[in-house]
């Protein structure tokens, strides 16, 4: 039995048009593929973007509440050994300066922070949008959360919790923590969480998440007994991750079973508006439990879709937080006095190119084989992100333990460049001119159309010839997910744990298995690694799964890279960037002046 605990302190619709390289960026990056690499242009075909209509919401009123006080959280040393298993493990994050900073802490201030787009949705149970997480993250919170570094779990509204057995877990919820309509946070509050989340008129996305859980038992107001039908290792990672288990009020929701802005949540922040395509305004919450927190008056999330305008904001200091994703910007802005930037963000973004593995060729390993040999990984990531970028396996590097360092990724079957054996294989497989197909891409996001040139040219070498197609990324996801080209190149943002994502993409009961990969090998480790409580252990099973997956090539990963780079002003103090990009760290960060 373990105990934990702390003290209180989019059918598809392919486009032509313009090349991919109309831009200045992408001119330039293609002068360096060919300066660099001898690679060449073949073309590509155009797409779009698609923007989600958002209304405007007004503030809902809510009662005043009393203050209550807290302590810093100090988690135990038997919950650190537990982080093998049950927390993401990601990489460890070096802090910056500005987080590591020894200014005294400065209460007061407003922060504004440019981001991309608007939140669809702020019911974190119903959406799965990174813009809706980058709101709904700071108004709720979670039984549990992950640390400052972001590499393991600590307790949040949970004040301790115990793992009874493999199938019973048990939670004691803080004292008189209150949601921002006055209202304590109880049990029940918690048992309506999950019973919203798996009712099927909620249309919760991650409903099926938590099909292990059997009952849900309340004996008193600070208690919550979790049973599970059979082993869910995955489980206390889920629980610290807002998307998928943000905690709300029974009083407040149960009404309408709708979560909307203005809802009560228990964060460190409370909605006052939002403005479609302008701005959304949150301020301090004076009852949050941790004593002192948040040092800021309140943030402004103002809307600037262009990373162009986001960096001139930044700038001129009517932003102080922006992120860009391209690397040229961030090797701009580095160095300068007034700016900060991570030295080493984490590679948490994998680029995913999956492969079709029902009809001719694909359905042959060897030519699957043969074109992860092709591929020069290394290249890929020198020329897309100026070296910003590493080889990856299925798990990105960042979510260690279970994903493999970049340096060990050469060493797994068919990941180093090989052209020799590339095109003997193709030659055995009846294949030795090669073949065409095509690859499907959307140009949402500047790298994944920029790697799919690259591979295009390393690939045509060994006699694999094919054209690229781009389409907006609605269409492209349901290309992916319905399984409507050749080859795909998607980027993919991990879940909280490996298991949550890897076996929806791989596992050949999945309803979506993207590549149609039927391997009851493959299967067996995914069911076991669900199962698999002990740390060490579950880390060997998921790295099982990567080398089965390199050596069956069911899917190929180019590079992994940040999923974005942060930028911001040297008057934010105290912050830190996590790898999951989440902006959870301005709970404890204020502004100098």
């Amino acid at each position: 039995m373990f105990r934990f605990g702390a003290s209180l302190h989019n059918a598809p619709a392919y486009r032509r048009s313009s090349p991919i390289f109309a831009t200045p960026l992408a001119e330039r990056q293609n002068k360096i593929a060919q300066n660099r690499y001898g690679l060449e242009s073949r073309g590509a075909t155009g797409g779009g973007r698609c923007r989600h209509p958002a209304g405007v919401w007004n503030r809902r009123k809510s009662k005043k509440t009393c203050h209550q006080q807290g302590k810093k959280m100090a988690i135990s040393r038997r919950s650190f050994l537990w982080t093998g298993t049950s927390a993401l493990g990601l990489a460890a994050v070096g802090l910056t300066g500005s987080a590591l900073a020894q200014d005294a802490p400065r209460r007061g201030g407003v922060l504004v922070v440019g981001l991309t787009t608007n939140p669809p949705s702020f019911d974190p149970h119903k959406s799965a949008a990174f813009a809706t997480t980058a709101v709904t993250e700071h108004i709720f919170g979670c039984l549990l959360r992950w640390d400052r570094t972001g590499t393991k779990v600590e307790p949040d509204l949970a004040q301790s919790y115990e793992i009874v057995d493999d199938l019973t877990y048990k939670f004691v919820l803080r004292e008189g923590v209150k949601f921002h309509n006055g209202e304590t946070l109880r049990s029940s509050d918690v048992k309506f969480t999950f019973d919203r989340i798996a009712n099927p008129d909620t249309a919760s996305p991650w409903r099926s998440l938590y099909s292990p859980i059997s009952a849900i038992e309340t004996p008193d107001d600070r208690t919550v007994i979790f049973r599970m039908s059979k082993p869910f290792a995955p489980f206390l990672n889920l629980l610290a991750t807002v998307k998928y288990s943000a905690i709300v009020s029974e009083v407040d929701i149960k009404p309408t079973n709708e979560v909307v802005a203005g809802s009560a949540g228990t964060g460190p922040f409370k909605f006052v508006s939002f403005q479609a395509n302008s701005n959304l305004v949150l301020t301090r919450n004076d009852d949050y439990y941790e004593e002192g927190l948040p040092y800021l008056d309140g943030l402004e999330l103002r809307i600037i879709p262009d990373e162009g305008s986001r960096v001139a904001a930044l700038r001129s200091n009517t932003c102080q937080l922006t992120s860009v994703t391209t690397p040229e910007v961030v090797q701009q802005i580095a160095g300068q006095p007034g700016f900060e930037t991570p030295e080493s963000p984490a590679n948490m973004r994998v680029v995913l190119l999956q492969i079709d593995q029902r009809t001719p060729p694909f359905d042959d390993v060897r030519v699957r084989r043969a074109f992860s040999l092709a591929m020069n990984r290394q290249q890929i990531a020198d020329v897309v992100w100026r070296g910003r970028a590493a080889p990856t396996a299925a798990i990105p590097p960042a979510q260690a333990p279970y994903g493999f360092p970049s340096e060990e990724v050469p060493g797994l079957p068919y990941q180093t460049e090989d052209l020799e054996q590339a095109k003997a294989l193709l030659a055995e497989a009846g294949y030795p001119d090669g073949f065409e197909t095509k690859l499907a891409v959307s140009p949402a996001t500047f790298s994944d159309v920029a790697v799919a040139q690259v591979v295009q040219q390393q690939v045509a070498r060994v006699g694999i010839r094919f054209d690229i197609e781009q389409m907006e990324w609605g269409s492209l996801v349901k290309t992916l997910q319905g399984t409507l080209a050749p080859l795909v190149v998607v980027g993919l943002i991990p879940a909280a744990d490996p298991e949550t994502n890897m076996n929806i993409r791989l596992a050949s009961t999945s309803s979506i298995n993207p590549g149609k990969t039927p391997d009851p090998e493959l299967d067996a480790l995914f069911l076991k690694g669900s199962q698999t409580v002990d740390p060490a252990a579950r880390v060997g099973i998921y790295r099982d799964i990567q080398t089965r997956i390199a050596d069956q090539a069911y899917a190929i990963f180019p590079a992994a890279c940040p999923i974005n780079f942060e930028l911001w002003r040297s008057e934010l103090k105290g912050y830190s960037t996590m790898p999951t990009a989440a902006l959870v760290m301005l709970r404890q960060s204020w502004l100098a002046s």
